[in-house]
């Protein structure tokens, strides 16, 4: 049977873990790069459904929080998270120089693509995530193709946007708007006078609702929704590979290998409907295989990532021009809870 290897190896694992489980004190913890409390609700159903004698808990939150609270608890002994994974790539190429990973590969790693991984098993592509232009189904007129059609007076005073300098990813595809367009975009950008609101998952929600017509950069859009996601004719988007890790002082270490393992399993990537880290999962939904998209480069964003002066200086630029960002976590904003569970 096509990938019983990976059956049998998960087979195995749950059993070790099982084992883990009745003499540990300590549940299972993931802590997931995120925006949205609700973003790892699939995963967390998958696994439990899968595997349901794990006591397994994700915990989301900003990856950029929960970097700097596993760099601190490292430094001070002792780590809560089991397994993380996060948009900071960065962080595990450094955890990796600092010695402080458990490598692991599991059956399913040779399959995924080259660069996603670290080549030792100290870190795994999870999966990919993209970002998407987005306008609302009604009341826009035309049909969005680029960047610079959302300066169209059309979406003046109604586009709602993460702010640039508060997500990396976002920043990134607006660098690249940048050197295609000039700072100049982001004067013009400054006239259509968006609504800026944290996070990447409430901005895309509110497209074709509240009177919102348009964000540039953001989660592509549900059939369901009000709204629509576009690829770029002739521009750039971004699609990047999560990273998953344990560590040396992950004390679910059972459960942890199980998780990774599961991640980067074939039934697991092949459920999601998306683009794959796989190079053996086809795509759904009418989307061809990411390498066919010349206007995009998922290790790209990780060459990026590691340039942190530059990030800096574009922070500074994009805090000149729009001001310091504004509001409470989206984790704990009440007004965008509601937008996540739909009860606007």
């Amino acid at each position: 049977m096509k990938y019983q290897n990976e059956k049998e190896e998960l087979d195995s694992l749950y059993a070790l873990a099982k084992e883990e489980q009745r003499n540990s004190d300590k549940k299972f913890l993931v802590w997931a790069g995120g925006d949205s409390p609700n973003q790892q609700d699939q995963l967390y159903h998958q696994f439990k459904n899968r595997f349901p004698e794990i006591d397994i808990e994700i915990i989301v939150d900003l990856s950029k929080y929960h970097d700097i609270k596993i760099y601190e608890q490292l430094n001070d002994g002792y780590l809560e998270p089991d397994v993380t994974m996060l948009q900071t790539l960065n962080d595990f190429e450094n955890w990796k120089k600092m010695e402080v990973l458990e490598p692991f590969k599991p059956e399913g790693f040779k399959h995924i693509r080259e660069g996603y991984s670290d080549p030792d098993g100290h870190f795994i592509a999870a999966f990919i995530f993209a970002f998407l232009p987005q306008y609302a189904k009604e009341g826009v007129g035309f049909v969005p193709g680029n960047y610079k059609d959302f300066l169209n007076p059309v979406f003046k005073d109604k586009l709602v946007m993460t702010p640039p300098h508060d997500d990396d990813a976002v920043l990134y595809v607006f660098d690249k708007i940048i050197q295609k367009y000039g700072v100049k975009f982001l004067y013009e950008l400054k006239k259509q006078n968006p609504v800026f609101v944290r996070g990447t998952a409430a901005p895309a929600a509110l497209v074709g609702q509240e009177g919102f017509l348009g964000n540039i950069v953001g989660y592509p859009a549900y059939p369901d929704q009000p709204s629509l996601s576009f690829i770029p004719k002739d521009e750039f988007f971004i699609s990047w590979p999560q990273r998953a890790a344990m560590f040396k002082l992950t004390k679910n270490k059972a459960s942890a290998r199980l998780f990774l393992a599961y991640v980067a399993s074939f039934e697991y990537q092949n459920s999601r409907g998306f683009w794959s880290t796989r190079t053996d999962v086809t795509e759904m939904g009418g989307l061809e295989p990411l390498q066919n998209y010349k206007n995009t480069d998922p290790l790209g964003f990780i060459e990026w990532m590691r340039d942190r002066e530059h990030i800096h200086e574009l922070r500074s630029l994009f805090t000149e021009i729009f001001g310091e960002v504004k509001g409470e976590s989206p984790l704990k904003d009440q007004s965008l809870l509601r937008v996540y569970y739909n009860t606007l």
